[in-house]
């Protein structure tokens, strides 16, 4: 049993999307990990050093004190943050808190964390040689960060704040609005800081370093997203592939040991009644209605024998070949209904079909299991209707956004499925949906109604592998509508790396869909039987 599966958006509208979600897993794994607050403490206590290593060395060195309370206010700077980063951090470890809300948070505390650092980078760059200090190299390092863990334009803005910081400082202490302090203090001043020319110049450098940095950060991010797409999408084709490799061996270990249960019976039926009769415990005028018992169950071990034969048939076929062909859905309708005529008069059912006549209906789906499913749900359809009753098979198409798809519905007046047999919650057999292999429903065992509880398992196999859906609703007493829809001709052929056994094929409805609608074309309706 399978779940209707939410629609997926097209690869190239979900990519962004998912390299965002990417984008916004790798930020909030480093605030976790205190990335940002650890890297800062680590300049902090180097830069400490250096001044201390400085001073001691070289006794003359005279550094303003402000660099100093600069440095300690980058380190009160980064206790506010370390409690900011407790706060999220215990966000996302709380259930129920709105997670979109959490990532948009830390998105505002990263651009904050960045937008301050740089600030206090440029009044550490002010008191350490200004504009002819080259540790302005150090605003290319924030421009990494903000273009591996940032959404683009947030990269982009806290370039234009790079630069308007740095440009803010060139020009004020070229006008002389601020004071210069030298890079080297035991150097000769080189005065560069008041030549226009050499201002401009800088200023220009490091704009052009600034974004063309943030360029090609922002476009190896954007393949590296790409890639993690890529791998992630292998990797849940991987995880698919291992679900369906469960679901398959696990369909086939319990198709193996019911098939044997249910083949064991007839033979072992037929081996007494012969035995009874060699041993002349039956009576000579019983002889003949014996042996038409075993002929009955010769042919029941026959019909499931050739059910099996037909559901292995369809397992081990090419999944594909069903987007190499194309068959006309309303010539089998019309063809089936025409064979089960009979049946359906001997049982006292109206039988009637209507298939538009004004176009073909061309499925992706091989002819032979087509015709394989039809039979099965008409036949099932006017075994499980009492006469008089009513069975009507309608064929047509309808549009979806992937393409259009063509389908049958067949509606019977007949006795029902229980739901909790229908969906497989209880019911003989264990757990497992009507269509698992030889899965019946209770009414039909309780009234005796043949058959093999193949023909289910056989369309299931045969719609699942042509990337067709089911719709079933059914309420006992009243009746059953089975709906098998198939990708029309016209529609592209699905290329899927990995067979999906869990997708949206089955779908359980409470009350019966107007999906697939009915076609309002022209039909030519027939009627078999009455």
């Amino acid at each position: 049993m399978t779940d209707e599966a939410a629609p997926t958006e097209p690869e190239t509208e979900a990519a962004p999307a998912l390299q965002q979600a990417y984008r916004a897993g790798a930020l909030i794994a480093m605030l976790q990990w205190h990335w940002f607050i650890r890297l800062r403490w680590a300049f902090i206590f180097a830069a400490l050093a250096v001044l201390a290593l400085e001073r001691f060395a070289i006794p003359e060195t005279q550094r303003p004190w402000a660099l100093v309370l600069v440095i300690f206010c980058l380190a009160g700077v980064n206790l506010v943050w370390m409690g900011f980063s407790r706060f999220l951090r215990r966000r996302f470890n709380t259930p129920g808190i709105d997670q979109v809300d959490t990532i948009q948070g830390a998105r505002i505390f990263a651009n904050a964390q960045v937008a301050s650092d740089l600030f206090l980078l440029t009044a550490i760059l002010h008191f350490a040689g200004g504009v002819e200090s080259p540790m302005a190299v150090f605003y290319l390092f924030h421009m990494v960060i903000g273009s591996l863990l940032l959404q683009a334009w947030h990269a982009i803005a806290q370039g234009c704040w790079a630069v308007i910081l740095y440009a803010g400082l060139a020009l004020a202490e070229w006008a002389r609005w601020l004071g210069h302090y030298p890079f080297l203090p035991t150097l000769k001043p080189l005065e560069l800081h008041s030549e226009p020319a050499y201002v401009a110049a800088a200023i220009a450098v490091l704009a052009c370093g600034v974004f063309g940095t943030l360029i090609f950060t922002l476009q190896i991010a954007s393949r590296l997203d790409d890639r993690e797409v890529r791998l992630r999408r292998a990797h849940e084709a991987l995880q698919q592939s291992q679900t369906t490799m469960h679901d398959l061996e696990m369909r086939r270990s319990r198709f193996m040991q019911t098939a044997a249960h249910q083949l064991k019976g007839p033979l072992a039926s037929i081996q007494t009644m012969i035995g009874l009769i060699r041993d002349k415990v039956v009576p000579e005028e019983a002889v003949g209605a014996t042996c038409d018992k075993i002929m009955r169950r010769c042919r029941e071990g026959i019909e499931q024998v050739t059910e099996l034969l037909t559901l292995a048939r369809v397992k081990e076929a090419d999944p594909k070949r069903h987007g190499k062909t194309t068959c006309d859905l309303g010539e089998v309708v019309l063809d089936s209904c025409q064979r089960y005529a009979t049946q359906a008069e001997t049982a006292r059912v109206a039988l009637s079909c209507r298939v538009p006549k004004d176009r073909p209906l061309e499925a992706r789906v091989e002819r032979m299991d087509l015709r394989s499913c039809v039979d099965n749900l008409v036949d099932n359809a006017i075994k499980y209707t009492p006469g008089p009753g009513t069975v009507s098979v309608v064929a047509g198409a309808y549009p979806t956004r992937d393409g259009d798809m063509v389908y049958v519905k067949v509606k019977d007046s007949g006795v029902g499925i229980d739901p909790e047999v229908l969906t497989g919650r209880s019911g003989p057999g264990g757990p497992g949906s009507i269509f698992d292999a030889f899965r019946r429903g209770n009414e039909a065992l309780a009234r005796g109604i043949p058959g093999t509880g193949l023909g289910l398992a056989i369309v299931r196999e045969i719609v699942e592998q042509a990337g067709g859906q089911i719709r079933v609703h059914s309420q006992p007493t009243i009746g059953s509508t089975f709906t098998i829809s198939f990708p029309a001709e016209q529609t592209a052929p699905a290329e899927l790396s990995v067979r999906n056994t869990r997708s949206s094929e089955i779908v359980f409805e409470k009350e019966e869909s107007e999906v697939p609608p009915g076609d309002t074309s022209d039909s030519e309706e027939t009627n078999h039987a009455g």
